[in-house]
């Protein structure tokens, strides 16, 4: 597997000169400051992969895939931007450059590298914060969308939909043929003229030669070609117009018999289309809000591609949580897909209908086009073949209507088509053939010749309707065959990898929230009422109850534990190019205990894979730098100034080192809030090593939890159980200080003093700290070390000790 030996950057988004990151296969942890350049690093490295960066993408920029937003606004129209990735692999090595034009291009065109940048596209390399709740509020179908791309499912779903889609075609024309009715209407035929049943080639050729007999020819019908000498021999040219007239009134009994025959599928196909017709109309406001849908999704997109960073509506400008609203938009496309889904359901059966229609419409139209229907004699049998055809235009108008149209379609009851003047029309043309071929009844062979002429033409037509019905099943079956054990695989497939994917995620969220309520968190297929795979949802126990969707009982930072745990189980599942991936200010939302477990659970789980950790949260950094720095990692910082742009330094682990730096680059921002952080985790210790009670407070407390009340704590500590130390401290030198007191809203605002002030403030509280730590062994005096036949309280080594109270 790959992981990076070296990038370098120029030219993109923030990073104006050549970014260098020497990282030799190893993980680095980047603290930067927002707008120093960490964004721009991800950007850069997206676009080397995907050739594009999600974020940047609008209707805008989408031919260019954000390619415009890449390019450093300050470099040269003639000078190219590029990321140049080394890897492991240093067949691999290449420099993707895009130039002043947006015109790319990639150094190596190997197909070893061809080969890895497309077997990337499937594997989970970056997550940004915005990333982790799309998943998780994600609908069920887009779910089952997602984890389709993810796990290259979707050309197996566009299979699947293909072969539903053949069936259900195939289907929707054998029922609008109505081959059964068309085959009925060509078999009365034959039993018409042929006096007895014949559905194979045998007992048409034996009910020939009884028609034939009394004509004594001497031919023994034995094939097809024999029937067709046997009209020829007894063929009588002179006949032809009454011969025509006899086809004629054969098809239009013929095809009025069929359309009788469908009649009753058109009035119970239309009923089910006006009764949901009928429904949906009840609640026009609804049909009418079906139109906020795209509004609405376009909305949702806006907010999840981070368009709007911050807290707030884009439309009413007031704040309120973006999750909220993503919430809140999600529970109304939720509600509006489901009535378009019964628009759907309309528009299928008006569809069923149309094509039952048209095959009957095609079957008149076909009719309409016989000579004979040209003669002035046929005017009033034209006349009533045209009203069949505009009765069934009726029912083709009645479905252009539009669900909020003014005046609704009609009642059933109403646009009845009149079978019984089809049936009286059909019997009537019948007759009227018969009636023609008795004509001549003293002429034994014109009679026989009409006879086995109309038999062998209906037998044919029925055996090619016969032969078009079986194929048309035949194809029906497969795709049915083919779809049902289609999905039987995918389901087998989907099952086993979701049982994996499944118990991945619930180990790393259980490692971030030990001892809570929330277990055994899996993906669950959802299928329709047809047994069909329609989306995956989340599925947990809380308080022992199987609870799902997640986000009515999970609170934003269980959400983004979630998130986190989805990416880092996809990483193990799917990254089998890379090993390595980028996280980007993924704890936005977390408290210090839920950081402590992040960055635990990636040392613990994560540590063969190379890790580009980036953050812009100091407590976190720090965090994760004292437990990495000696594991390997690189840990730099990143910072940004209008004539260098993006920089890179490397990153002090430690805080004291940190303002200590400050101090001597006279570097005034932010130190003062580095020296109450500073203080107030060594007044934490301190007050832990002489039992300082501070009063119990809830996590979200604990973390706002300032210096007074620790100085407040020691002080009264030390104030009951030692004088000497009491006056050696003079905590309450330090409560004086002005960056101390404050109140809660203060705590994370930059403490503007001058440097000078600063340093007057540090010496104070160096002053202090020594008087607790011991310079010999470098511990703080501690309970544990007391000496209850001194009573003296003492450091490690003991050189330090103060009288202590029993």
């Amino acid at each position: 597997m790959t992981k990076i030996k070296s990038i370098n950057i120029s030219g993109i988004r923030g990073i104006k000169d050549p970014l260098p990151l020497n990282l030799d296969n190893k993980s680095i942890l980047i603290f930067g400051e927002n707008g120093s350049g960490k964004s721009s690093l991800t950007d850069a490295i997206e676009w080397y992969y995907s050739d594009g960066v999600e974020h940047l993408i609008s209707k805008e920029t989408g031919a260019t895939k954000g390619r415009g937003s890449l390019r450093n606004l300050f470099i040269p129209d003639n000078e190219d931007a590029f990321v140049n990735i080394h890897y492991s692999n240093n067949k691999l090595n290449a420099t993707k450059s895009i130039d002043g034009s947006l015109r790319t291009s990639v150094s190596n065109t190997t197909d070893n590298f061809k080969e890895y940048l497309l077997a990337t596209q499937s594997e989970n390399l970056i997550l940004r914060y915005r990333d982790l709740v799309e998943f998780i509020i994600a609908t069920p179908g887009e779910k089952i969308e997602k984890l389709q791309n993810i796990i290259g499912f979707s050309a197996v779903a566009d299979v699947r939909g293909l072969l539903k889609k053949s069936a259900g075609r195939i289907a929707r024309n054998i029922k609008s043929a109505n081959f059964d009715n068309q085959k009925n209407a060509q078999h009365t035929v034959v039993l018409d003229n042929l006096g007895q049943n014949a559905y194979t080639d045998d007992q048409l050729f034996a009910g020939a030669n009884l028609l034939i007999k009394p004509l004594h020819i001497g031919k023994d019908i034995k094939s097809h070609k024999d029937i067709k000498d046997v009209l020829k021999t007894i063929e009588a040219k002179g006949d032809t117009a009454l011969l025509e007239q006899i086809s004629f009134y054969t098809k239009v009994g013929e095809n009025l018999t069929e359309i009788f025959g469908n009649i009753d599928n058109i009035h119970s196909s239309y009923k089910t289309y006006h009764t949901i017709y009928t429904e949906l109309r009840k609640d026009p406001e609804n049909i009418q809000k079906l139109q906020l849908l795209a509004l609405l999704k376009e909305g949702q997109s806006v907010l999840k591609n981070d368009v709007v960073q911050d807290d707030y509506c884009p439309l009413c400008l007031q704040e309120k949580s973006k999750i909220e609203l993503i919430k809140e938009l999600e529970e109304r496309i939720r509600e509006l897909e489901t009535l378009e889904q019964k628009k759907d359901k309309l528009k299928e059966q008006g569809q069923k209908l149309k094509d039952t229609l048209r095959v009957n419409v095609n079957t008149i139209d076909g009719l309409l086009k016989e000579k004979l229907f040209k003669e002035e004699q046929q005017a009033t049998l034209l006349e009533k073949v045209q009203q069949i055809r505009t009765s069934l235009n009726v029912f083709t108008d009645e479905l252009k209507k539009e669900l909020i149209a003014k005046d609704s379609i009609h009642e059933p009851s109403k646009i009845q088509i009149n079978k019984k003047e089809i049936s009286e029309l059909a019997k009537q043309a019948q007759d009227t053939a018969k009636e023609l071929t008795e004509s001549k009844g003293s002429n034994t062979k014109f009679q026989i010749y009409t006879k086995l002429f109309q038999t062998v033409t209906a037998y044919n037509q029925y055996q090619s309707i016969k032969r078009q019905q079986e194929i048309l099943t035949k194809q029906q079956i497969t795709f049915q065959v083919l779809f049902a054990d289609f999905i039987k695989r995918q389901e087998e497939a989907l099952n086993v990898f979701l049982k994996t994917f499944s118990t991945n995620i619930d180990e790393y969220y259980t490692a971030m929230n030990p001892n809570e309520k929330i277990k055994d968190i899996k993906l669950v297929p959802i299928k329709d009422k047809n047994d069909d795979l329609v989306g995956i949802t989340i599925e947990y126990s809380f308080f022992d109850e199987t609870k799902t969707p997640p986000i009515a009982y999970l609170s934003e930072s269980h959400i983004n534990c979630l998130g986190l745990s989805f990416f880092l189980a996809s990483v193990k599942a799917f990254n089998k190019q890379n090993e390595l991936f980028i996280l980007d200010d993924v704890i936005s939302s977390f408290d210090r205990p839920h950081r402590t477990r992040f960055a635990k659970l990636l040392t613990d789980k994560f540590g063969e894979y190379q890790i580009l950790l980036l953050t812009h949260d100091q407590g976190f950094f720090e965090l994760v730098a004292s437990d990495v720095k000696n594991k390997g990692w690189l840990i730099q910082n990143f910072t940004w100034s209008k004539e260098n742009g993006v920089g890179i330094e490397k990153g002090t682990t430690d805080i004291k080192e940190r303002i200590l730096k400050k101090f001597e680059d006279k570097n005034t921002n932010g130190l003062g809030n580095d020296i109450r952080v500073y203080t107030e985790k060594i007044m934490k210790e301190i007050a832990n090593n002489i039992d300082a009670q501070v009063a119990f407070r809830y996590n979200e407390i604990n973390e706002k939890r300032m210096a007074p009340e620790l100085l407040d704590a020691v002080h009264s500590r030390i104030s009951k159980k030692g004088s000497e130390l009491k006056d050696k401290a003079n905590i309450q030198r330090l409560k004086g200080i002005p960056m101390f007191i404050g109140n809660v809203t203060s705590h994370d605002n930059e403490f503007n003093e001058s440097i000078a002030d600063l340093a007057a403030i540090w010496e104070d509280i160096e002053k202090t700290i020594l008087i607790f730590y011991c310079d010999e062994c470098g511990k703080s005096i501690s309970i544990k070390y007391f000496d209850n036949v001194e009573n003296k309280i003492r450091c490690g080594c003991g050189k330090l000790t103060y009288d202590w109270k029993q």
